[in-house]
C-alpha cells in the first residue's frame, strides 16, 4: 500500500466514502453529505476528489448516467483499517501496542465477546505464520 498523507477535508471525504461502502459520483456524495449541518459546494467536493485521485486514494470506477449527462463514480483504493494502521506506524505505534490498547479497553469494558474475537484473530495469525514457516523449511 502506498503511504498517504491526507488533509482534514480529504480525510473527511474518505471517512464518508468508507461509510457508504460503494462507488459514488460527486453528485451522489453531495446528496448524502452532511458535515454537521454544513454543506459543501460542488466545486469544493470536486477539488477534493481530484486531489484524492491525484494521490491515488480514490480511483475511477464507472460512469453513471443521469438524464443526458454522465458522471464519474469513484471508489477508495485502500480500507479505513489500512489507512489508520499506516497512521499509527508513522506515529511510532507498533501493532503490538495497538493490540495491547485494544485488549485493555475490552477488559475494562467487560467485553468478553470482543476479547474472545481478538484472541481468535491472534490465534489465526499465529497459525498462518507457523504454516508459512513450515513451508519455508
Amino acid at each position: 500500500m502506498q503511504k498517504f498523507v491526507l488533509s482534514k477535508a480529504e480525510e473527511k471525504v474518505m471517512m464518508f466514502l468508507w461509510e457508504q461502502a460503494k462507488p459514488l459520483s460527486v453528485l451522489e456524495m453531495l446528496e448524502n453529505w452532511d458535515d454537521d449541518g454544513r454543506t459543501w459546494t460542488d466545486n469544493y467536493m470536486r477539488a477534493i476528489i481530484r486531489s484524492l485521485e491525484g494521490k491515488g486514494a480514490v480511483e475511477f470506477f464507472n460512469l453513471e448516467q443521469r438524464g443526458c449527462k454522465y458522471a464519474r463514480r469513484f471508489i477508495t483504493t485502500f480500507t479505513k483499517k489500512e489507512y489508520f494502521t499506516q497512521l499509527a506506524k508513522r506515529s511510532g505505534v507498533s501493532v503490538s501496542d495497538m493490540v495491547k490498547v485494544e485488549a485493555v479497553a475490552m477488559a475494562e469494558n467487560g467485553d468478553r465477546e470482543g476479547m474472545n474475537g481478538l484472541i481468535h484473530e491472534l490465534e489465526e495469525i499465529i497459525e498462518e505464520y507457523r504454516a508459512k514457516d513450515d513451508e519455508a523449511k
